[in-house]
């Protein structure tokens, strides 16, 4: 069985405009010839001479501007004509117009004018009154093959990849249609060759591979100008463990496809997948850089599904999403998949009802001060709950359980994210609004903003109006970032905050510790309050390494004037420790879990009363 891979690599290699054009071939036999040329009122006896090139023509032609526009290299057709032979046989004529032809496509290849060719066949005469027909006759033959060229340009461009070289997508579908329908044929006479590939004689059983070859182009970039060569050199090492039952096409810019026919049983994929594996433990060729992927694999077979082929493509697709989503490297579709699928759709179109029809809430967990360094002799150990930290909840009865993560990520996924940053900010400011004036508790409030989010260069000025709607001090919101958003783009992040922070809002670094570079964003942006991680607190009192780590991030940040929040300090041990050193604030279940608007302000009221 021939090697659909081979094929295609002899039709493309990079993406070069000579040899995309290389395999192209026309070769008009006599038949074709003698029917062209009746349709001008030419028989062979009319055609085999004499001849003669006509130079005066030829030296005024030369002059005009056509030929020499700059895009009328013509040098292999005139090369053709001018040594046209004077006499010809019927075989040589019909030898001598596809040498002419081929003259032609060479130079067009290179950007030459049609019309300028056409006026070069003018210098070509036939020494007979059937000269005028023979004229029109190459022009024809000109525009026919060059004709002929642009379908085979547009079927390659339609059926492979221009930079790799490798069948694409459309093809891909095509080759399955053929298998699994067994009297269809391909559509494009470029690869009616590759239909034996899908001989159902020979194949009883195709198998399905999807590859995401798991790149961050981002960082790649940063590591690697060359970074474009990375898929050429994933491919060169897949390719080189694939049997020749396999093909491998191109899909995308970090994706490809292994078509393995004929399939001889379904473990065959989990053994192809895995060789693959293994094959990217070792680092890739690539310039300067040390680089070894971790791809993922979605699998299917006909064992698994008699389906039609795009429906063996979608399902390949939903195993290789459930490989990336649980982060398996191998996933072999079943119909658990699809049934898991349907779930998450119908949860991804309730989450996105939820934000339109206003049913999402907010909780408010507290923010305890312990140590007020504001107080005249700074030992003021007096507890009190001036903040609270704004979380998401989705109180659902169809959908219980579902975690504030999901939710943001459906959100943002579907482009609702700017609504909901609305929603987030309007709410906030509401809560801030309705705590001092009907219940007399002026608590500040933290939002958490995302990375996109910090990149809206509108997020300013959407958050002084919802500040001015609620008529609140701009000291009662606090923006909670991360280090990781500022990563996406530290200059435009940085202008943001720069904005945000002169309406009078602060802004308060979340995860501390566990960034790249903590202490230079600490030092750098317009931070007002360090965040310890709970990774950190919550094992204090045990771990005297975890210890160690918070109590130089509170002297490193107090040395710097930010404020410090510890978060998940969950026991009195912890809380204590936390109090010799001088953390400020404290977050967690030891004073309370995240709560309703509701019952924030009837736990405030109690804890003002203790």
């Amino acid at each position: 069985m021939p090697n659909l891979t081979n094929i295609t690599l002899q039709l493309a290699h990079q993406s070069n405009t000579t040899t995309l054009y290389q395999d192209f071939e026309i070769q008009l036999d006599s038949n074709l010839l003698l029917q062209l040329m009746a349709s001008y009122n030419l028989k062979a006896s009319d055609v085999t001479g004499d001849y003669v090139f006509n130079s005066l023509v030829f030296e005024q032609f030369v002059k005009t501007e056509p030929y020499n526009g700059g895009n009328s290299v013509l040098k292999n057709t005139t090369h053709a004509i001018s040594r046209w032979p004077q006499k010809l046989s019927w075989s040589q004529l019909n030898q001598q117009i596809n040498n002419f032809l081929l003259a032609w496509l060479n130079d067009y290849k290179l950007g030459a004018n049609l019309d300028v060719a056409f006026l070069l066949t003018r210098c070509l005469e036939l020494k007979s009154n059937k000269n005028v027909q023979f004229q029109s006759l190459l022009t024809h033959l000109i525009a026919r093959v060059t004709n002929q060229l642009e379908q085979y340009k547009f079927s390659y461009v339609q059926n492979f990849d221009l930079d790799t070289g490798l069948p694409n997508q459309h093809l891909l579908l095509n080759l399955l249609n053929l298998s699994l329908n067994n009297n269809k044929s391909l559509s494009n006479n470029q690869v009616s060759d590759l239909s034996k590939l899908a001989n159902p004689a020979e194949s009883a059983h195709l198998g399905l591979i999807l590859v995401n070859l798991n790149i961050n182009y981002g960082e790649v970039s940063q590591l690697n100008s060359a970074s474009s060569s990375l898929m050429l050199a994933a491919m060169h090492t897949i390719q080189q463990h694939l049997s020749d039952d396999a093909t491998l096409f191109h899909l995308g810019a970090i994706d490809l496809a292994i078509l393995i026919n004929p399939l001889k049983s379904p473990t065959q994929l989990n053994l192809i997948a895995t060789k693959l594996l293994h094959a990217f433990e070792t680092a890739l060729p690539l310039e300067n850089i040390t680089l070894i992927l971790n791809p993922y694999f979605g699998a299917i077979s006909t064992f698994n599904i008699q389906t039609n082929a795009i429906s063996l493509y979608e399902h390949a697709r939903l195993a290789l999403n459930q490989a990336i989503v649980k982060n398996e490297q191998i996933k072999i579709y079943d119909q658990n998949i699809s049934s898991s699928f349907m779930n998450s759709q119908l949860l991804d179109e309730a989450i996105i009802e939820a934000l339109q029809q206003n049913e999402l809430s907010l909780f408010l967990q507290p923010i305890v001060t312990i140590n007020d360094h504001s107080s005249p002799d700074k030992t003021n150990t007096t507890e009190k709950c001036a903040s609270a930290e704004v979380l998401l909840r989705w109180p659902s009865q169809e959908w219980q359980s579902i975690s504030p993560a999901r939710l943001l990520d459906v959100i943002y996924k579907k482009g609702f994210g700017r609504v909901f940053i609305r929603w987030l900010i309007n709410n906030a400011c509401q809560r801030c609004a309705e705590l001092a004036s009907t219940y007399q508790h002026h608590v500040s409030l933290t939002i958490n903003l995302s990375s996109s989010d910090l990149l809206d260069s509108d997020l300013p000025e959407l958050l002084w109006q919802s500040i001015a709607l609620w008529n609140i001090p701009a000291g009662s919101l606090t923006i909670e970032i991360t280090e990781n958003d500022i990563l996406v783009d530290e200059v435009k992040v940085l202008k943001v905050l720069d904005q945000i922070v002169k309406l009078g809002c602060k802004i308060a670094l979340d995860d501390f510790g566990t960034g790249y570079s903590s202490m230079a964003r600490l030092r750098n942006m317009p931070i007002n309050i360090v965040k310890i991680d709970q990774s950190f607190v919550r094992n204090i009192s045990t771990s005297t390494q975890d210890k160690a780590i918070v109590k130089s991030i509170i002297k490193l940040a107090h040395s710097l004037g930010k404020e410090v929040i510890a978060e998940g300090v969950e026991d009195l041990a912890c809380l204590n420790i936390l109090k010799e050193m001088n953390c400020e604030k404290i977050q967690g279940y030891y004073y309370g879990k995240p709560m309703s608007f509701e019952d924030f302000t009837i736990w405030l009221g109690a804890f003002k009363m203790q």
